[in-house]
C-alpha cells in the first residue's frame, strides 16, 4: 500500500503531461502547427511543482521536452528536427522551467511562525517569561 501511495504523484504527473500533449498534438494537426507550443508545458510543470515537489516537476519537464519534440515539431513522430530553431525552443523551455519550478517551490514552502517578544518579531524564538 505504501508503494502505491508513493506512485500516485508520479502517475498524476505523467498523465497530466500526456493529457497536455494530446491536446497540443490535436491543435498541431488541426491548425497546421504553431511555433512555441512547447511553452504551454510550463503550466503543468508549475502545477506539479506546487502540488508535489520540484524533482517530480523536473522529471515531468523532461518528459514534456521529449513529447514536444516527438509530437509537436516537424517532422512529426521523430526526435530529429529539420529546423534548428526548434531546438532553440526546446533549450529555452529547459532554461525557463528550472527557475519557474524553483520560484513556485519557494512560494508554497511553509514559513516559520513569528513570535513577538517585547515589540520585536523573531522567527522561531520563544519569549522569555516576564520577571
Amino acid at each position: 500500500m505504501r508503494v502505491l501511495k508513493g506512485m500516485f504523484p508520479i502517475a498524476v504527473s505523467v498523465s497530466l503531461i500526456l493529457a497536455v500533449t494530446a491536446i497540443l498534438w490535436q491543435i498541431k494537426l488541426t491548425t497546421g502547427g504553431s511555433y512555441g507550443l512547447v511553452y504551454i508545458y510550463l503550466f503543468p510543470a508549475i502545477l506539479i511543482a506546487a502540488l508535489y515537489n520540484g524533482l517530480l516537476a523536473l522529471l515531468s519537464a523532461a518528459i514534456a521536452l521529449v513529447c514536444a519534440d516527438y509530437f509537436l515539431q516537424d517532422p512529426l513522430y521523430s526526435l530529429v528536427n529539420d529546423n534548428p530553431l526548434e531546438y532553440g525552443d526546446l533549450f529555452a523551455f529547459a532554461l525557463l522551467v528550472v527557475p519557474a519550478i524553483k520560484f513556485v517551490r519557494e512560494l508554497v514552502r511553509p514559513r516559520p511562525k513569528r513570535v513577538l517578544t517585547r515589540g520585536r518579531a523573531t522567527a522561531g524564538v520563544k519569549s522569555l517569561p516576564a520577571l
